[in-house]
């Protein structure tokens, strides 16, 4: 690594060994530029200030940015499109209950609107619609990406709650039973999906989708 890489580097585990010990509320370039040892002066030189420092972290960190490539590939479309689904769900808590950093990030994200938040949010939606569009449109009998919003929304807040919560509705959060109960909740929600989205491979569907003749234009 060059000199400027192991300082970025150093900067990048300052930033994210402050989110562990206190969360957003604590991060700011002073902090991070004295437990990475190096002046604040480099930060806005090498990332352009605090937003692109938090834009570059997260993007070898949150999901929909490190992860997700695996869903988006090939390889993925001899399954049925309600595994993919579930592998994603599954993945996206287990990030949030690994990572402790990024599940700082989610939760300031809730609370509070700023450039930062902003700009991961986008950067996340790009991300999540690359997966989501090869889902849409595979069926007229379910709105696919509000289906799944509905569930990956239920699957964050109840992984990010877990962090100040015991107990949601008497299941517990912090617990194997406990995910065992939601996962099994999953589950039996996906069985509303069409029979074709649980029964027939990503790939037939999308095959079966392109063949479609297009409307007549005028």
């Amino acid at each position: 690594m060059s000199r400027r890489e192991k300082t970025e580097q150093a900067i990048l585990e300052a930033l994210e060994a402050q989110l562990i010990e206190g969360g957003m509320q604590s991060v700011g370039i002073n902090a991070i530029a004295k437990r990475a040892g190096v002046s604040k002066e480099l930060i806005y030189r090498y990332f352009d200030g605090l937003p692109g420092l938090m834009f570059v972290w997260m993007k070898g960190h949150d999901y929909w940015s490190s992860r997700a490539g695996v869903l988006r590939s090939e390889d993925t479309s001899n399954l049925t499109p309600s595994a993919l689904i579930t592998g994603m769900l599954r993945e996206q808590e287990a990030v949030l209950s690994q990572d402790e950093a990024v599940a700082a990030v989610r939760r300031w994200e809730l609370i509070e609107r700023t450039e930062i938040g902003d700009r991961l949010r986008a950067q996340r939606e790009r991300e999540a619609r690359t997966f989501i569009d090869r889902l849409d449109e595979l069926t007229d009998k379910a709105d696919v990406p509000a289906f799944v919003s509905v569930l990956l929304a239920g699957v964050l807040y109840l992984s990010l709650r877990a962090k100040t919560e015991d107990v949601f509705l008497g299941v517990p959060l912090r617990s194997a039973d406990g995910w065992d109960r939601i996962w099994s909740a999953v589950d039996l929600m996906l069985t509303a999906l069409p029979e074709n989205l649980r029964a027939e491979s990503l790939h037939t569907l999308e095959a079966a989708r392109a063949s479609k003749p297009k409307g007549n234009e005028e």
